[in-house]
């Protein structure tokens, strides 16, 4: 274990960690093609009959969508009042942002350290607003809301993105903003080793300034898509690898290597190695030649930390 923890040491003094992420190509979080647009129809709400004509009075809100600034995501949302003057305020899509996660485990006599490099590429149209990595653990550090180098750290409610237990990152001021072509690095404890677990990032403003009175329904829908936020695929803790079997582990490898294919962390002539091999049974050559993979930019650190976890 020692060899292994100087080996990460040497790669990223070295610098080879980042030589492997160019040469492999990591992918960017995925982004839905979300259009939004103005509403075709909406509610015209009753407001009183008129007590000369005995005809019923409604508001027509008559809400509509401009774009502000394409590149940041930002839109003029806009509509009539219950005072007839034109009400409006700005909303920025959370999906403004281009982002590459690079992740590191490493191994302690109480456990695993987890890493989380968050690049805020150059493409992006803003800053970073937040980071949210998903976990299968029962004991993750921190577990309660904290803050630590003016970032807040603190669990997502159950189900926000569907299974298992999910942490949120967020820079707060003082902290400087995570611009684009800016990283920032987050961290996590706990005792299970690492597996394959899903992530998301926003950027931009999320807090709209209040216009006097609430959004006609049909604008609130629009912005109200969970799914609009960037997401991939990272390492975090899972409980359920900490005594698996040999037998599970290469299940478990055999599912998650072609993903993490996809994601740019292996090249595809070592996944077809390494499915060669566990269709063998055969682990004790893939534990030979990982570090070896590593040094010279064949997987990445996120496949590294999987594989080596699993060494008896």
């Amino acid at each position: 274990m020692k060899r292994t923890l100087i080996l990460v040491a040497i790669l990223l003094i070295t610098g080879l960690v980042n030589t492997s992420a160019q040469q492999l190509r990591r992918v960017a979080l995925h982004k839905k093609k979300i259009e939004l647009k103005s509403p075709s129809t909406w509610s015209k709400n009753f407001v009183k009959i008129d007590p000369q004509t005995k005809k019923e009075i409604y508001h027509d809100p008559k809400p509509r969508l401009e774009v502000a600034d394409a590149k940041a995501g930002k839109y003029y949302m806009k509509w009539i009042g219950y005072d007839g003057k034109e009400k409006m305020t700005v909303y920025q899509r959370p999906d403004c942002v281009d982002v590459i996660v690079i992740s590191l485990a490493i191994k302690s006599a109480s456990g695993y350290e987890y890493e989380y490099t968050v690049q805020n590429l150059k493409t992006s149209g803003d800053y970073l607003n937040g980071f949210a990595v998903q976990n299968f653990s029962a004991d993750v550090s921190p577990k309660r809301p904290s803050t630590a180098n003016d970032v807040f750290i603190g669990n997502m409610s159950a189900g926000a993105f569907g299974e298992g237990n999910w942490i949120r990152f967020a820079p707060i001021p003082p902290h400087p903003k995570v611009q684009p072509g800016q990283t920032v690095k987050f961290k996590l404890y706990s005792p299970s080793p690492p597996g394959l677990v899903e992530c998301r990032v926003n950027g931009g403003d999320f807090v709209m300034k209040g216009a006097g009175e609430e959004l006609p329904p049909e604008l609130e829908t629009l912005i109200l898509n969970y799914d609009a936020l960037p997401r991939g695929y990272t390492i975090g803790p899972v409980d359920g690898l900490r005594k698996s079997s040999h037998e599970e582990n290469v299940s478990y490898l055999l599912k998650a290597l072609p993903q993490c294919q996809k994601q740019g962390w292996l090249t595809m002539q070592v996944l077809q190695t390494y499915e060669q091999l566990l269709k063998q049974n055969n682990m004790a050559s893939i534990f030979t030649r990982i570090g070896n993979d590593l040094k010279n930019g064949s997987i990445s650190t996120e496949v590294f930390a999987i594989v080596e976890a699993m060494k008896k």
